[in-house]
Protein backbone atom coordinates (compact mmCIF):
# COMPACT_ATOMS: atom_id res chain seq x y z
CA UNK A 1 0.00 0.00 0.00
CA UNK A 2 1.00 3.43 -0.66
CA UNK A 3 2.30 6.09 1.96
CA UNK A 4 -0.39 7.98 0.81
CA UNK A 5 -3.20 5.31 0.87
CA UNK A 6 -1.54 4.37 4.16
CA UNK A 7 -2.12 7.98 5.96
CA UNK A 8 -5.63 7.65 4.81
CA UNK A 9 -6.50 4.21 5.97
CA UNK A 10 -5.39 5.45 9.22
CA UNK A 11 -6.30 8.35 9.70
CA UNK A 12 -9.82 7.69 11.29
CA UNK A 13 -8.60 5.89 13.95
CA UNK A 14 -5.41 8.67 14.96
CA UNK A 15 -8.26 11.17 15.58
CA UNK A 16 -10.81 8.28 17.76
CA UNK A 17 -7.22 8.32 19.95
CA UNK A 18 -7.09 12.22 19.75
CA UNK A 19 -10.49 12.36 20.90
CA UNK A 20 -10.14 9.87 23.26
CA UNK A 21 -6.85 11.67 24.97
CA UNK A 22 -8.94 14.90 24.96
CA UNK A 23 -11.69 13.55 26.88
CA UNK A 24 -9.50 11.11 29.35
CA UNK A 25 -7.56 14.79 30.19
CA UNK A 26 -10.51 16.95 31.00
CA UNK A 27 -12.38 13.89 33.18
CA UNK A 28 -9.48 12.00 34.90
CA UNK A 29 -10.63 9.43 37.04
CA UNK A 30 -14.25 10.23 37.20
CA UNK A 31 -16.32 7.86 38.67
CA UNK A 32 -15.32 5.02 36.11
CA UNK A 33 -16.69 7.24 33.21
CA UNK A 34 -14.17 8.68 31.15
CA UNK A 35 -17.18 9.49 28.45
CA UNK A 36 -17.52 12.96 29.83
CA UNK A 37 -15.39 16.44 30.34
CA UNK A 38 -15.36 18.38 33.49
CA UNK A 39 -18.83 20.35 33.77
CA UNK A 40 -18.14 24.18 34.42
CA UNK A 41 -20.98 25.09 36.79
CA UNK A 42 -21.97 29.23 35.99
CA UNK A 43 -21.79 30.82 39.84
CA UNK A 44 -24.78 32.85 40.10
CA UNK A 45 -25.15 32.16 36.30
CA UNK A 46 -22.55 34.56 34.11
CA UNK A 47 -21.73 37.11 37.02
CA UNK A 48 -18.38 38.32 35.41
CA UNK A 49 -20.57 39.75 32.75
CA UNK A 50 -23.95 40.12 34.10
CA UNK A 51 -25.48 41.10 37.43
CA UNK A 52 -25.36 38.05 38.80
CA UNK A 53 -28.68 36.04 40.06
CA UNK A 54 -30.62 37.45 37.03
CA UNK A 55 -31.96 36.07 33.98
CA UNK A 56 -29.49 38.10 31.84
CA UNK A 57 -26.83 36.27 34.15
CA UNK A 58 -28.43 32.81 33.42
CA UNK A 59 -29.24 33.15 29.77
CA UNK A 60 -25.69 34.41 29.19
CA UNK A 61 -24.11 31.39 31.16
CA UNK A 62 -25.88 29.15 28.69
CA UNK A 63 -24.69 31.13 25.76
CA UNK A 64 -21.10 30.37 26.92
CA UNK A 65 -21.72 26.89 27.20
CA UNK A 66 -21.92 26.27 30.89
CA UNK A 67 -22.75 22.82 31.88
CA UNK A 68 -25.29 23.98 34.96
CA UNK A 69 -26.44 27.31 36.42
CA UNK A 70 -26.08 27.65 40.38
CA UNK A 71 -29.11 29.59 41.67
CA UNK A 72 -30.04 31.04 45.48
CA UNK A 73 -33.23 30.44 46.90
CA UNK A 74 -35.18 32.16 49.68
CA UNK A 75 -38.88 32.77 50.60
CA UNK A 76 -40.60 36.09 50.61
CA UNK A 77 -42.93 37.09 53.23
CA UNK A 78 -45.64 35.91 51.44
CA UNK A 79 -44.28 32.23 50.96
CA UNK A 80 -42.77 32.71 47.15
CA UNK A 81 -39.73 31.10 46.75
CA UNK A 82 -36.93 33.71 44.91
CA UNK A 83 -33.68 34.07 43.36
CA UNK A 84 -31.18 36.28 45.46
CA UNK A 85 -27.52 35.33 47.10
CA UNK A 86 -27.81 37.72 49.86
CA UNK A 87 -30.29 38.05 52.90
CA UNK A 88 -30.15 41.95 52.68
CA UNK A 89 -30.78 43.87 49.20
CA UNK A 90 -28.48 46.62 49.79
CA UNK A 91 -25.68 45.42 47.50
CA UNK A 92 -27.34 43.89 44.21
CA UNK A 93 -30.62 46.25 44.19
CA UNK A 94 -31.84 50.24 44.38
CA UNK A 95 -33.62 49.11 48.37
CA UNK A 96 -32.42 48.56 51.75
CA UNK A 97 -33.27 46.15 54.20
CA UNK A 98 -33.59 42.38 54.43
CA UNK A 99 -35.04 40.76 51.67
CA UNK A 100 -37.28 38.36 53.19
CA UNK A 101 -39.24 41.07 54.53
CA UNK A 102 -41.19 41.94 51.06
CA UNK A 103 -43.54 40.05 49.10
CA UNK A 104 -42.70 38.60 46.06
CA UNK A 105 -44.76 41.09 43.95
CA UNK A 106 -42.78 44.06 45.77
CA UNK A 107 -39.16 42.13 45.17
CA UNK A 108 -40.04 41.63 41.59
CA UNK A 109 -40.45 45.65 41.32
CA UNK A 110 -37.09 46.72 42.38
CA UNK A 111 -34.22 47.03 39.99
CA UNK A 112 -31.24 44.56 40.10
CA UNK A 113 -29.12 45.47 37.78
CA UNK A 114 -28.38 49.17 37.88
CA UNK A 115 -25.87 48.17 40.29
CA UNK A 116 -24.06 46.25 37.95
CA UNK A 117 -24.59 48.70 35.13
CA UNK A 118 -27.31 51.04 34.05
CA UNK A 119 -27.80 49.11 30.61
CA UNK A 120 -29.21 46.07 33.21
CA UNK A 121 -31.95 48.31 34.88
CA UNK A 122 -34.51 46.32 33.76
CA UNK A 123 -33.56 43.06 35.27
CA UNK A 124 -35.52 42.24 38.47
CA UNK A 125 -35.17 39.75 40.94
CA UNK A 126 -36.52 36.45 39.66
CA UNK A 127 -39.16 33.64 41.17
CA UNK A 128 -37.91 30.47 41.31
CA UNK A 129 -40.55 29.15 39.33
CA UNK A 130 -38.95 32.14 36.43
CA UNK A 131 -36.25 30.32 36.72
CA UNK A 132 -37.59 26.38 36.72
CA UNK A 133 -39.63 27.58 33.21
CA UNK A 134 -36.28 28.90 31.55
CA UNK A 135 -34.44 26.06 32.94
CA UNK A 136 -37.04 23.92 30.73
CA UNK A 137 -37.07 25.76 28.03
CA UNK A 138 -32.97 26.20 27.74
CA UNK A 139 -32.59 22.49 28.44
CA UNK A 140 -29.93 23.22 31.55
CA UNK A 141 -29.52 22.25 35.05
CA UNK A 142 -30.18 23.98 37.75
CA UNK A 143 -28.27 23.48 40.91
CA UNK A 144 -29.57 25.33 44.65
CA UNK A 145 -28.41 26.82 47.02
CA UNK A 146 -30.47 26.50 49.72
CA UNK A 147 -30.64 29.58 52.19
CA UNK A 148 -32.98 28.14 54.19
CA UNK A 149 -33.61 24.58 56.42
CA UNK A 150 -37.01 24.57 58.00
CA UNK A 151 -38.91 22.05 56.37
CA UNK A 152 -41.83 24.19 54.86
CA UNK A 153 -38.91 25.66 52.68
CA UNK A 154 -38.26 21.98 51.84
CA UNK A 155 -41.11 21.58 50.95
CA UNK A 156 -42.06 24.40 49.06
CA UNK A 157 -38.54 24.23 46.99
CA UNK A 158 -39.96 20.35 46.35
CA UNK A 159 -43.17 21.34 44.67
CA UNK A 160 -41.62 23.72 42.31
CA UNK A 161 -39.72 21.71 41.01
CA UNK A 162 -42.32 18.88 41.21
CA UNK A 163 -44.58 21.03 39.36
CA UNK A 164 -42.29 22.50 36.60
CA UNK A 165 -41.21 18.35 35.68
CA UNK A 166 -37.77 18.83 36.72
CA UNK A 167 -36.58 16.80 39.01
CA UNK A 168 -33.58 15.18 37.34
CA UNK A 169 -32.66 18.40 36.21
CA UNK A 170 -31.88 19.98 39.39
CA UNK A 171 -29.39 19.45 41.91
CA UNK A 172 -30.46 20.33 45.45
CA UNK A 173 -27.61 21.96 46.97
CA UNK A 174 -27.49 21.19 51.18
CA UNK A 175 -25.95 22.36 53.81
CA UNK A 176 -26.25 19.58 56.39
CA UNK A 177 -26.12 15.87 56.62
CA UNK A 178 -29.88 16.07 57.92
CA UNK A 179 -31.17 18.23 55.11
CA UNK A 180 -29.35 16.12 52.74
CA UNK A 181 -31.64 12.77 53.81
CA UNK A 182 -34.46 14.96 54.13
CA UNK A 183 -34.34 15.94 50.44
CA UNK A 184 -33.18 12.23 49.71
CA UNK A 185 -36.65 11.62 50.86
CA UNK A 186 -38.93 14.40 48.82
CA UNK A 187 -36.59 14.24 45.58
CA UNK A 188 -35.13 11.25 44.99
CA UNK A 189 -34.76 11.49 41.25
CA UNK A 190 -32.55 14.42 41.94
CA UNK A 191 -28.96 14.41 42.30
CA UNK A 192 -27.58 16.15 45.71
CA UNK A 193 -24.44 18.57 46.46
CA UNK A 194 -22.99 18.82 49.66
CA UNK A 195 -22.53 22.52 50.19
CA UNK A 196 -19.90 21.19 53.71
CA UNK A 197 -19.03 23.98 56.12
CA UNK A 198 -15.54 21.73 57.13
CA UNK A 199 -13.73 19.21 55.09
CA UNK A 200 -14.03 17.10 58.35
CA UNK A 201 -17.58 16.34 57.19
CA UNK A 202 -16.61 14.85 54.29
CA UNK A 203 -17.71 11.30 55.11
CA UNK A 204 -20.63 12.04 57.41
CA UNK A 205 -22.25 13.75 54.25
CA UNK A 206 -21.31 10.80 51.72
CA UNK A 207 -23.05 8.69 54.41
CA UNK A 208 -25.95 10.82 54.27
CA UNK A 209 -26.48 9.77 50.32
CA UNK A 210 -25.21 12.84 48.80
CA UNK A 211 -23.77 12.51 44.78
CA UNK A 212 -21.09 15.74 44.80
CA UNK A 213 -18.93 17.01 47.46
CA UNK A 214 -17.70 20.59 47.09
CA UNK A 215 -14.79 21.62 48.43
CA UNK A 216 -12.76 24.79 48.69
CA UNK A 217 -9.76 25.46 46.62
CA UNK A 218 -8.01 27.33 49.81
CA UNK A 219 -9.11 23.78 51.69
CA UNK A 220 -7.03 21.41 48.96
CA UNK A 221 -4.30 24.11 49.53
CA UNK A 222 -3.93 23.26 52.93
CA UNK A 223 -4.81 19.28 53.01
CA UNK A 224 -4.32 18.63 49.14
CA UNK A 225 -5.61 14.86 50.51
CA UNK A 226 -9.12 15.92 50.82
CA UNK A 227 -9.51 15.43 46.92
CA UNK A 228 -8.50 11.52 47.60
CA UNK A 229 -11.02 11.31 50.36
CA UNK A 230 -13.90 12.16 48.76
CA UNK A 231 -12.85 9.66 45.65
CA UNK A 232 -12.97 7.36 48.48
CA UNK A 233 -16.43 8.00 49.54
CA UNK A 234 -17.42 7.36 45.30
CA UNK A 235 -19.07 10.80 45.52
CA UNK A 236 -18.26 13.28 42.49
CA UNK A 237 -16.14 16.09 43.23
CA UNK A 238 -16.84 19.76 42.68
CA UNK A 239 -14.21 22.45 42.89
CA UNK A 240 -15.07 26.13 44.15
CA UNK A 241 -12.70 28.51 41.69
CA UNK A 242 -13.19 32.29 41.23
CA UNK A 243 -12.20 33.77 37.52
CA UNK A 244 -10.52 30.42 36.39
CA UNK A 245 -7.30 32.22 34.88
CA UNK A 246 -4.46 29.95 34.16
CA UNK A 247 -2.37 29.33 37.16
CA UNK A 248 -5.58 28.38 39.25
CA UNK A 249 -7.42 26.56 36.54
CA UNK A 250 -3.61 24.36 36.72
CA UNK A 251 -4.29 23.98 39.85
CA UNK A 252 -7.99 22.82 40.03
CA UNK A 253 -7.44 20.82 37.27
CA UNK A 254 -4.21 18.95 39.24
CA UNK A 255 -7.51 17.52 42.00
CA UNK A 256 -9.55 15.83 38.39
CA UNK A 257 -12.43 17.47 39.50
CA UNK A 258 -15.57 16.18 38.04
CA UNK A 259 -17.46 20.42 38.40
CA UNK A 260 -15.81 23.47 38.55
CA UNK A 261 -17.96 26.29 40.33
CA UNK A 262 -16.71 29.24 38.69
CA UNK A 263 -17.63 33.44 38.49
CA UNK A 264 -15.52 33.78 34.94
CA UNK A 265 -16.96 31.16 32.66
CA UNK A 266 -15.02 32.88 29.41
CA UNK A 267 -11.95 32.67 31.13
CA UNK A 268 -12.07 29.07 32.68
CA UNK A 269 -12.87 28.17 28.92
CA UNK A 270 -9.61 29.59 27.89
CA UNK A 271 -7.60 27.96 30.57
CA UNK A 272 -8.46 24.96 29.98
CA UNK A 273 -8.11 24.99 26.46
CA UNK A 274 -4.47 26.50 27.18
CA UNK A 275 -3.88 23.30 29.26
CA UNK A 276 -5.24 20.57 27.00
CA UNK A 277 -2.61 22.49 24.45
CA UNK A 278 0.57 22.38 26.72
CA UNK A 279 -0.49 18.79 27.81
CA UNK A 280 0.11 18.02 23.30
CA UNK A 281 -3.44 17.49 22.79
Amino acid sequence: MHRKSLMRHHLPVLLLAITSLTAIFFTGCRSGDSSEKVKIVAHRGAMVERPENTMAAFQRAVELGADIVEIDLYTSRDGHLFVLHDRSLDRTTNRTGEATGLTLEELQQLDAGSWFDPVYSDQTIPSFREVLNWANEAGTVLLLDLKESDRDFAQNVTNEVRAAGLEENVVIGVRSPEQALEFAELLPESRLLAFMRSPDDIEEYAGAGVDVIRLWLRWLDEDPALADRVRQTERMLMINGTIGELDEAREIMSYEPDWILIDDIAQLQASLKVIASNAGI
